[in-house]
């Protein structure tokens, strides 16, 4: 275990994306746009018309992921993860009302949004954090910069 401390709220962004929009293309601008190097995605909601998502599909280490697809449309009940390097780690849960088909897991690249996605995003000072891989392991994990 390691504790990072130091770190300030510095400000609170409020974000709408579009029809059509990506949420991690999104957020990765945002996050450099804003220079959010270090932040929190605190709320995330939405509706996709596809999910992409991964979950671990063994406890060996090093892990090994197995990755899915669904089209929608689909509701996003909750989104949420950690901002470091300006990259963003998001996890959410979804359903898709029509296969009854209930996902929580983590968010990938490629989720488009449907009708709405918003999120709350706490941009973090004084605490620069990244990921890198430990090697004993096989994880990728926070580490301070």
């Amino acid at each position: 275990m390691e504790v990072f401390k130091g770190g300030k709220v510095e400000e609170v962004i409020a974000v709408r994306l579009d029809p059509g929009d990506d949420i991690h293309e999104c957020v990765e601008k945002i996050a450099k746009e804003e220079d959010i190097q270090t932040g929190v995605i605190v709320s995330g909601i939405a509706t996709f018309d596809k999910v992409r998502w991964h979950s671990i599909s063994t406890t060996d280490f090093p892990p090994k992921d197995k990755f899915f697809q669904m089209e929608g449309p689909i509701e996003v009940s909750g989104i949420h993860g950690i901002i470091a390097d300006y990259k963003p780690h998001m996890h959410f849960t979804c359903a898709n009302s029509d296969n009854k088909q209930v996902v929580a897991a983590h968010l990938e690249p490629g989720c488009k949004t449907l009708y709405l996605t918003e999120l709350l995003i706490i941009k973090i000072s004084n605490l620069n954090l990244t990921r890198r891989l430990n090697e004993k392991l096989g994880v990728v994990q926070l580490r301070k910069k």
